[in-house]
């Protein structure tokens, strides 16, 4: 949710960068070849290189990203942790993680069986006798949570890959396979070749033991081999950021690196300048576009680390940290605007307060850690039968409470009544070896929202029908409908 306070501050930074990059443009305009050699050594080089790196994070880090998405899913440790019944599903969800992210794979390594999971199957069981499976010991036993590697695809030995490894660990820490996805080198190496055609510069991506991984002119090796820079190899891979001039053949070579962290890669950005290109009015367009570019890089450079800051705010202060459900601090603003919107549109908004059965007996019996997890049970089978409209609160403890708007109360009561069964079909499936699965009801009370009234009365009569629930045996869904608009009026006008 973009604030006004976050869009000033976006057009503030956007008017003093401008505003700046304008005023030094100026600045080159008077004094022209004075400054030529400072205006590429502070300027040209760090604005190219800092837009380059922007645009080369972006197309890595969407993947890195959703590689650790698929190794923080609860499916796949659920479903490893089960003993891989279904083999079919983990295919069907790596072929839909493939289809959202355009990777040209996706992978599961089983610690437990050594199966390999892809999109269209089991390819092979993993040896760690076969050269081509020495990859997930080495990834296996460096404990690291990620890496990048160059290899050949399994699934299509021609085709050379940049695969995401991400490590699989359960709550305990206890290490379950491998998960990732694969990028095409080819399209790296078009991204690279493009940013050279775009900033006249030539882009190494350098891994960890200085080896050229990609190169925009594809010319590989080392950095060692690299021309001007074998003196400066060591630099270049030991600190974070260089800002370096050399010379190499006759002519200057500016070269400034970045180190990737999300990735462990080393961007290194090469740049020449000959006297004949030192023109004034080339240096003038350089400038203004070098600074149009960097005002737009920065600002979505700010704007995402800004949104991705307050959407982490937000999801800490809104987000029941056990569950994954809202929590009760932000029900009343969404009650506010489902209340409003229902009442624009006319239609009705309902509201369920739903409390685990027996949840006491649970944690006296099995344990809270047992508590918590049938908790955690119930709120993935609840939100399975949820709408994307239809939020969904942890209350309290072992209570959950559900707004359903455009739902009538017969409409609200199916739903329920589906989500009921579904957790007799669904038990809590206990982790431990032998153990039974233990049954989980819920009690329901329904209520529907009379236009008008305090979020207080609707959850009153919830409330109240919640407590029919409980009282006329449990595992059952009591309505307490709202009262006619009149006793409404009548009570207001009495307050």
């Amino acid at each position: 949710m973009k604030t006004p306070g976050r869009n000033r501050f976006l057009l503030v930074l956007a008017a003093l960068l401008l505003g700046g990059f304008s005023a030094v443009s100026l600045l080159s305009y008077q004094r022209a070849r004075a400054l030529l050699d400072r205006q590429i050594t502070s300027s040209t080089l760090p604005l190219s290189s800092d837009a380059i790196i922007a645009s080369l994070e972006h197309d890595l880090l969407q993947p890195v990203l959703a590689s650790g998405l698929m190794a923080d899913n609860t499916f796949l440790e659920d479903a490893l942790g089960r003993g891989e019944a279904q083999p079919e599903q983990l295919s069907a969800y790596l072929k839909g993680i493939q289809q959202k992210t355009g990777a040209i794979t996706t992978f599961l390594v089983s610690e437990r069986s050594g199966r390999y999971y892809h999109p269209s199957g089991i390819l092979k069981r993993l040896s760690a006798a076969d050269p081509q499976d020495r990859w997930y010991v080495r990834f296996r036993d460096s404990g690291q949570p990620i890496e990048i590697n160059i290899d050949r695809d399994t699934a299509d030995l021609s085709r050379t890959t940049a695969f995401i490894n991400v490590r699989l660990q359960d709550a305990t820490g206890r290490f379950l396979g491998a998960t990732g996805l694969g990028l095409d080198l080819r399209f790296l190496q078009d991204v690279l070749q493009r940013m050279q055609s775009q900033y006249g510069a030539r882009v190494l991506l350098v891994d960890q033991r200085g080896r050229v991984v990609l190169s925009s002119d594809g010319r590989l090796g080392s950095l060692q081999s690299t021309e001007g820079l074998a003196p400066l190899s060591r630099r270049i891979l030991a600190q974070s950021h260089t800002n370096l001039r050399v010379g190499a053949s006759g002519s200057d070579l500016y070269v400034r690196s970045t180190r990737l962290a999300d990735v462990g890669w080393t961007l290194v950005v090469i740049q020449k300048r000959s006297a004949e290109q030192s023109a004034f009015i080339d240096l003038l367009t350089q400038n203004l576009v070098a600074a149009l570019l960097v005002s737009v890089v920065l600002l979505v450079i700010g704007q995402l680390t800004l949104g991705r800051d307050q959407q982490r705010l937000q999801t800490i202060a809104q987000t029941d940290c056990l569950s994954g459900l809202l929590n009760r601090q932000v029900f009343e603003p969404l009650f506010q605007q489902l209340s409003a919107q229902c009442q624009r549109r006319k239609e009705p908004l309902t509201l369920a307060l739903m409390d685990i059965d027996h949840f006491k007996q649970v944690n006296d019996t099995h344990g809270h850690l047992i508590g918590d997890a049938v908790i955690c049970h119930v709120s993935r089978r609840l939100s399975r039968h949820l709408r994307e409209a239809d939020p969904l609160f942890r209350w309290g403890g072992e209570e959950f409470l559900l707004l359903m708007p455009g739902c009538t109360l017969e409409e609200a009561r199916e739903r329920l009544e589906t989500i009921r069964q579904d957790l007799h079909t669904y038990p809590y499936a206990s982790a431990t070896p032998g153990a039974a699965d233990l049954a989980v009801s819920l009690s329901s009370g329904l209520t529907e929202y009379l236009p008008g009234e305090e979020s207080s009365q609707m959850l009153q009569r919830a409330d109240q029908a919640l407590y029919s629930a409980k009282q006329a045996g449990r595992d059952r869904i009591c309505v307490n409908p709202a009262p006619a608009a009149g006793t409404l009026a009548n009570r207001s006008a009495a307050a």
